[in-house]
This record gives structure tokens, C-alpha cells and sequence, in this order.
């Protein structure tokens, strides 16, 4: 399956000969993402698993064991990969030598889990020697195996010319999309039970899944020993998506401290099982104040139907998101608004401190909503109503619009 990811993250211009860093949750796919490269261009023998004893042992065996595997390497400037060498205790220094000395004779691409984006915070020695990226669950693009629609900048959403948009929204392939966006609200966009689209497995799965995030890395990356609070916790998020989460409701509920629960959502979203959007504000200090909302990177996970949607939708825009800084667009993030009054919208795409467009997640509500109106006009921005279950294309004054999922999501990829 063809990842975005694969149009540009090869980009000599982009990367200009510095290391790739490909994290993300486990399970999404970098492995298999870095294994189709490396068979693409031929370079299957600079795979390098540091779980494997036998790469540990090469190394400390021959610490430049890369140079004879460089020499007789097909492609002038060949394509090597290091998977899981975060995992080793003396990791960055041995990928600065390792870079230090290569870096012009082949592009170096590492990848691991949650760790490794963890990891690499942690000190300097790498700094200014590599890109960092990630691989997020499947886009509809992605899906559907079809990138004609992706855009590549924010101006066909943020600045719409209502002609073209409506034009490139109506020349999408109902049945293509739609079946693929459907499979992805039950199945979630982890490419094997995607793949596999039977009940029971991705049931079994989620299960297996969830279990080795908190037995596995969350004890790795933590000194957390209360797994039951987690695991309760895990139990009361799903019903708390798509609404500011309350630290204090939620330690009543655990019984326990606020720092407790703070420390506990923290790890969590360090194993790539949930992430959080804050609030937008012109006033940085009064948005920080305010309650986070979080999501599941597996949408999957949560059970009703309309918060499953906008947990999806979450994870859609924050790909659109990572995807636009990676390509050095600018600075964009995802984040929510709601006023004093009662106004909220599901999320706001901002560049440079700067909305750009609104984005409300509605599972089959065909009526305009009230708070996107209304921040529409007050921010002078579009304002889109994205429906789950009906087919629909409708344009309201000063670029609102009510649109099925599925005809807009192909655009973000």
C-alpha cells in the first residue's frame, strides 16, 4: 500500500543529504514502508534491524561494517536503513560516526516506534543531522489508492475559489471513496486490520494492540507501575472524545491526584495511543489555561459512531498538518476553538499563530451550524461541516460549505 509520504520524503531539496527520522505508532507501517523503498531501488541488503543480535554483534565486532556493505552497494548514492536502533544503549553516537563519515556517500533513514520520537529529545549530539517525520494511520487518499486530488498547500481550503473547489469535489469517484472512507469508520486506518476487514480479527487486534502499548513500551519508556490506573483510564477516554477534558473530573473518578493523571495522559501519549489539540486564542496564555481535548490514534477504539467520526477527522487534519511542515510550508498546527459564550468548533487550521479555515465533524447533521457561522464571519475564514453519513455538496455565503466526508478528505491526503 502506497504511503504520501513516498512523494516526497526521498526529496533530495528537502532532505538535502541529512537522516531521516521516520517515528510513529506501532503498526503503522514504517517497516514495510522502508522495506518497498529499499526493494524499489535495490538496496534490500542496507536494511539493518539492531533487534537482530547479529547486526549488534557486526558493529561491535567492526564498528565501520557499513563501508564493505556501501561497496558493493548498486546505487551511487544507495539508500540505508537502521530500524529499532534507538533500542541500543550508545544509539546516537553510533549514528553520528556512522553519518559523520557517510553522509555523502548514502541517504540514511532510521525508524522506530514511539521511542525513538521520544528518544531523540533527550539530548544533542544528533542535532542538525537529520529531518524528523512521521507516519500516521491511513489518509482516504491513501486508502482508496488514489493521490490525484492531494493538494499541496493550504490555499485551495484557506482561500477557496468556490468554482474550482466545487469542481474538484464533484469530480471525485463516489464509489471508490466512499466505500473506502466506510471501511475506514469500522475498521480504523491501521493498515493490517484495514487490510484484513473482518470484525473478529480487528477486534482481537485492538485487544492485542492496546495490551502490548502498556505492557511493552509504556513500562519502557516510564517508571509507571499502577498498569490497573491505565488500563481505567483507557476504560473512560473513549467517552470523553471530542469534549475539553477535565483533569479534575477525571481524577475523582480514578481517585487519584491531579499530578497522577497529568503524569498518566503524558505516557500515554509517548506510546502513540492518544494524542491531544489545545485550544486557539489570540491570547497565548489564556489558551494554555484552557482544558485539552484528546483523541485515539486508533479511532477504532472508540465505540460511538458520531465520536468515532470526529476522532477520525482528527487524525485526517493532523496528517494534513504534519504533512504541510514537513514540506517546509510553514508552521502549522491543529487546534480547537470555544469561547466564553458556548461557541465551539471541532478544530481550526492554523499557520503562523494565524487561522485558516474551520473544520466541524458532524456524523449526519445537514443543518449549518450556528458556531461555525459565527466564527466563520468573526475570523473571515472558511467554515467546513463535514458529514459522515449522507451524500452532500452544499455552498453557503462567505465559503461555508456542508460536504460529505469522503468528498473532501481525498484533497488532504
Amino acid at each position: 500500500m502506497k504511503r504520501i509520504q513516498s512523494l516526497y520524503l526521498f526529496d533530495p531539496e528537502i532532505n538535502a543529504k541529512k537522516m531521516i527520522f521516520l517515528s510513529g505508532p506501532r503498526q503503522v507501517g514504517k517497516t514495510t514502508f522502508v522495506k518497498n523503498r529499499l526493494k524499489e531501488r535495490g538496496d534490500e541488503e542496507l536494511y539493518f534491524n539492531w533487534d537482530d543480535p547479529y547486526i549488534k554483534r557486526e558493529y561491535l565486532k567492526n564498528p565501520h561494517f557499513l563501508k564493505a556493505y556501501l561497496a558493493r552497494a548498486k546505487n551511487k548514492y544507495p539508500l540505508v536503513a537502521f530500524d529499532e536502533i534507538h533500542k541500543h544503549k550508545n544509539w546516537k553516537n553510533i549514528l553520528k560516526g556512522l553519518y559523520d563519515i557517510h553522509f555523502e556517500e548514502a541517504q540514511i533513514m532510521v525508524t522506530g516506534s514511539a521511542r525513538l520520537d521520544y528518544f531523540r529529545h533527550s539530548g544533542d549530539s544528533l542535532i542538525g543531522r537529520y529531518f524528523s517525520y512521521i507516519l500516521l494511520p491511513l489518509g482516504l487518499a491513501e486508502a482508496a489508492r488514489n493521490f490525484d486530488f492531494v493538494v499541496q498547500d493550504e490555499i485551495v481550503l484557506a482561500q477557496p475559489d468556490r468554482q474550482n473547489l466545487l469542481h474538484i469535489i464533484q469530480k471525485i469517484d463516489e464509489k471508490l471513496f466512499r466505500e473506502a472512507f466506510e471501511r475506514l469508520m469500522i475498521f480504523g486506518g491501521f493498515p493490517e486490520p484495514f487490510l484484513k476487514a473482518k470484525i473478529n480479527f480487528s477486534n482481537k487486534w485492538k485487544r492485542d494492540y492496546k495490551s502490548l502499548l502498556i505492557h511493552e513500551d509504556l513500562r519502557e519508556l516510564s517508571r509507571i507501575q499502577d498498569i490497573k490506573g491505565i488500563e481505567q483510564i483507557l476504560l473512560l477516554l473513549p467517552e470523553r472524545i471530542g469534549s475539553p477534558l477535565s483533569l479534575n473530573s477525571l481524577k475523582n473518578d480514578l481517585m487519584v491526584n491531579h499530578k497522577t493523571v497529568a503524569n498518566w495522559l503524558e505516557a500515554l501519549k509517548k506510546i502513540y495511543l492518544i494524542f491531544s489539540i489545545m485550544p486557539w486564542s489570540k491570547s497565548i496564555s489564556r489558551a494554555i489555561k484552557k482544558e485539552a481535548k484528546f483523541y485515539f490514534f486508533d479511532w477504532a477504539m472508540v465505540d460511538d459512531e458520531g465520536a468515532r467520526f470526529e476522532n477520525a477527522m482528527a487524525i485526517f487534519l493532523l496528517r494534513l498538518v504534519c504533512r504541510w511542515n514537513e514540506l517546509g510550508a510553514g508552521n502549522f498546527e491543529l487546534r480547537y476553538i470555544r469561547n466564553q459564550q458556548g461557541h465551539e468548533i471541532d478544530f481550526v487550521l492554523i499557520k503562523d499563530m494565524k487561522p485558516l479555515a474551520l473544520f466541524e465533524a458532524k456524523k449526519g447533521n445537514i443543518t449549518i451550524s450556528k458556531s461555525g457561522t459565527f466564527f466563520s464571519k468573526l475570523l473571515e475564514i472558511p467554515y467546513y461541516q463535514l458529514v459522515a453519513d449522507r451524500d452532500i455538496i452544499e455552498a453557503y455565503p462567505d465559503h461555508r460549505y456542508i460536504l460529505s466526508a469522503w468528498r473532501i478528505l481525498p484533497l488532504f491526503g
